[in-house]
């Protein structure tokens, strides 16, 4: 009986080990974002984590991001969120990970690492990824999937909008006191 109960615990502690690379992975109740890099909108899914929630509660959010090492941009949030750090080995380019408790950092290369992080979730299809960030500082967009209603403006087809200007790469629309984004979003 007590090698039975051995085995048992042997068998949980090894799960438990491994249980930070399975959320990582886990595909049930997950969350879908867009991640806005100019006029490139990729599809991200969050890990369904403590972290992950708390990332999805902060959208939208419009983050400058500053270029690091030829493969990451990162940004310092003012607020902390939820860690579950561990060293995942090799990053992959779409990964968006927590750098300490403050650090959003969204990888465009692969490669590996000995860095700690906390998954927060990643690109679904990272083509192109690296070229929208380019090789400079970046202003990058987290939305809920699903949240803009039009990608473009509604304006009547009598009336033009009354101004157009661009502010940190992105196209706003004046219009009726109203100002849109280039995603139809009214701000």
């Amino acid at each position: 009986m007590k090698r039975i109960l051995f085995f048992l615990a042997a068998a949980c502690l090894s799960a438990a080990a491994h249980s930070k690379t399975l959320v990582a992975y886990n595909t049930e109740n997950t969350m879908q974002i867009n991640v806005i890099v100019g006029a490139k909108t990729f599809t991200a899914t969050l890990a369904d984590s403590e972290t992950g929630r708390a990332f999805a509660q902060l959208l939208p959010l419009t983050l400058p991001m500053t270029e690091l090492n030829g493969n990451e941009k990162y940004h310092y949030l003012d607020s902390s969120l939820p860690t579950d750090s561990y060293q995942p080995g090799m990053i992959h380019a779409g990964d968006l990970m927590l750098y300490g408790n403050n650090c959003v950092v969204l990888f465009y290369e692969t490669f590996s690492s000995s860095y700690s992080y906390t998954r927060i979730g990643s690109i679904d299809d990272p083509s192109g990824l690296a070229a929208a960030l380019g090789s400079g500082n970046v202003s990058v967009r987290f939305e809920k999937a699903g949240t803009t209603e039009n990608l473009t403006p509604t304006v009547p087809s009598d009336q033009a909008p009354s101004s157009k200007f661009i502010e940190n790469g992105v196209l706003y629309i004046k219009h009726n006191a109203q100002t849109y984004d280039i995603r139809g979003t009214r701000l």
